[in-house]
């Protein structure tokens, strides 16, 4: 053990940036939990090293990189659940279910994957969702009608933001207005250009019970 303390410290860099690369963020390394897994993940790697595997760093960080993954799918997976359930009390309601639940899951993964392009997580839609109909409503057709303009959306993926003057301009709406609900409009211009039926089918049908 103390072997393995003294290469975690010897390395610690290299581990750091391997969780930071793999998670896409800044690493806290007293308060991070994938720091730890990285690190419990480092130990195994020692353990299990065989010279015939080659450069022992590379493997590390192939190990690291595993055991991180699986982490943080088990994690998306639950603060999915939990922040579409945060989204729902903020006005929003499925028009119904889909068949398939597994489908449903990951469907969400491949979005919270998307949303982390743009430095964005469901918790963050829900904070920034309008809170009043005709807002939110507004901001949902703005993302709409973005999502089917190709510059919009190029500019969107390069720059990694969205392009408010553009979005004004293609939509007609006053760029205060994009500003206002920007987050909100690009999380769900996502949606509609990676085409998620069922969370199409939830914003469409919760603008049909808004109607109602």
């Amino acid at each position: 053990m103390e072997q393995i303390d003294a290469l975690i410290e010897r390395h610690m860099a290299f581990i750091v940036r391997t969780v930071s690369g793999c998670t896409g963020r800044y690493v806290s390394v007293e308060h991070d939990d994938s720091f730890s897994i990285a690190l419990i993940a480092f130990a195994e790697a020692v353990r299990r090293y065989d010279p015939q595997r080659g450069n022992f760093l590379a493997y590390a960080g192939l190990v690291i990189k595993s055991r991180l993954r699986t982490f943080l799918e088990q994690e998306n997976r639950r603060a999915g659940e939990a922040s579409l359930e945060e989204l729902q009390e903020s006005g929003r309601e499925f028009a119904a279910e889909p068949a398939d639940e597994s489908s449903l899951r990951e469907e969400i993964a491949a979005y919270q994957e998307e949303l982390s392009l743009f430095g964005l997580t469901m918790e963050t839609l829900a904070d920034q969702a309008p809170r009043h109909r005709d807002t939110r409503d507004r901001a949902v057709d703005v993302a709409r009608r973005s999502s089917e303009e190709p510059r919009v959306v190029e500019h969107t993926y390069r720059k990694r933001k969205l392009p408010v003057r553009e979005v004004s301009r293609v939509c007609g709406v006053t760029e205060k207005i994009v500003k206002d609900s920007k987050v909100f409009i690009l999380g769900t211009m996502l949606v509609f250009v990676k085409k998620f039926p069922g969370l199409l089918s939830w914003i469409r049908g919760a603008r049909c019970n808004h109607d109602r």
